[in-house]
C-alpha cells in the first residue's frame, strides 16, 4: 500500500467534467463514496471520500478551457513543482502548464514524450498517512499507462521520478515501482484503439464484483468501453467504462 506523503508516486485523481453534479452523483452512487464541496479560486470543487479517506477530486474545467473533452488526470506528489516540471522539459517531455498555487500547494501539467498527459502536485503541509492505491472497494487502487511509444515513455519516468520499469518476459507490459511498491503498470497502445486517440493514463477504481459494478454503472448512465474480461497475467478482473459525459475509468476487481 502507497501512503500519499510517499513523494514521487502518483497521490492523486482528478476528473474535469462539464457537469460535476452529475459527476458527483453518478461516483458517489458507483463505488460508495460521500462527497464534500468546497469554493476555490478556480471554482467549487467536489472531493469523494471513503469514510475519511480522500479518494478522489472533481471539477468544471476552467474557463475558456470547456470545449477539453472530460477526463480523469492522474497526479504525481513531487517535493516542487517547479523543478519537476523542469526535469521533465530536460528529459523529453511537454509542459502543458507552469507551476500554479492551489490552496493547499502547487500543481502543474506535462505530457510525456508519447503524449500522455499527467499532473504534478506539491503541498505546503506535510501530508497524513492516509492509504493510497488500496483495494478497498471505492478507492484509487491502480494506474495504467497505455503508451504510442513505451521506448520513450521508460527512461521519460526513470529520470523524472526515479521509477524503476520491469518488462514482464514474454509480455508488453511493465510494472512501475518505487522502493519495491507497484502503483503503474503500461502497455502499448491496442490495435484496435482508433488512430487519433492519444497515449493516455488509465485510473482504476477497487470493487469487490466487477459484473455487478459494471451493471450498477450503466444503470447510472455510464458506457461500457470494454465488458469485464479476466486479466489472466494480470491483476484480476477489468471493466473499462465511460462515465454519463464521457470520461473513461477502469473497474478492478482484485485476485487478492
Amino acid at each position: 500500500m502507497i501512503t500519499t506523503h510517499t513523494m514521487n508516486v502518483p497521490g492523486w485523481a482528478d476528473l474535469s467534467t462539464p457537469d460535476p453534479a452529475a459527476a458527483r452523483e453518478f461516483y458517489a452512487a458507483l463505488l460508495g463514496w460521500h462527497v464534500e464541496t468546497t469554493d476555490t479560486p478556480m471554482g467549487e470543487y467536489h472531493i469523494g471520500k471513503l469514510g475519511d479517506l480522500d479518494v478522489a477530486g472533481m471539477m468544471a474545467p476552467p474557463p475558456g478551457e470547456e470545449s477539453i473533452p472530460p477526463a480523469w488526470t492522474m497526479f504525481v506528489i513531487v517535493p516542487d513543482v517547479a523543478e519537476s516540471l523542469a526535469a521533465a522539459a530536460l528529459a523529453g517531455g511537454t509542459v502543458l502548464q507552469a507551476a500554479t498555487p492551489i490552496p493547499a500547494g502547487q500543481v502543474g501539467v506535462l505530457a510525456d514524450p508519447s503524449g500522455a498527459m499527467f499532473g504534478v502536485m506539491s503541498y505546503d503541509e506535510p501530508l497524513p498517512e492516509l492509504p493510497w492505491l488500496s483495494h478497498r472497494p471505492g478507492a484509487v487502487c491502480w494506474f495504467d499507462l497505455l503508451s504510442r511509444d513505451p521506448a520513450a515513455a521508460v527512461p521519460f519516468y526513470e529520470a523524472v521520478f526515479g521509477w524503476e520499469a520491469e518488462t514482464h518476459h514474454g509480455l508488453p507490459f511493465t510494472t512501475f515501482s518505487l522502493h519495491g511498491d507497484a502503483f503503474a503498470g503500461m502497455l502499448p497502445m491496442p490495435d484496435e484503439v482508433p488512430p487519433d486517440v492519444p497515449s493516455h493514463w488509465s485510473v482504476y477504481f477497487a470493487v469487490e464484483d466487477c459484473d455487478a459494478a459494471e451493471a450498477r454503472a450503466i444503470d447510472l448512465g455510464a458506457t461500457v468501453v470494454r465488458p469485464t474480461f479476466a486479466d489472466q497475467d494480470g491483476p484480476g478482473r477489468i471493466a473499462v467504462l465511460a462515465d454519463p459525459t464521457g470520461a473513461t475509468f477502469d473497474l478492478l476487481e482484485s485476485h487478492d
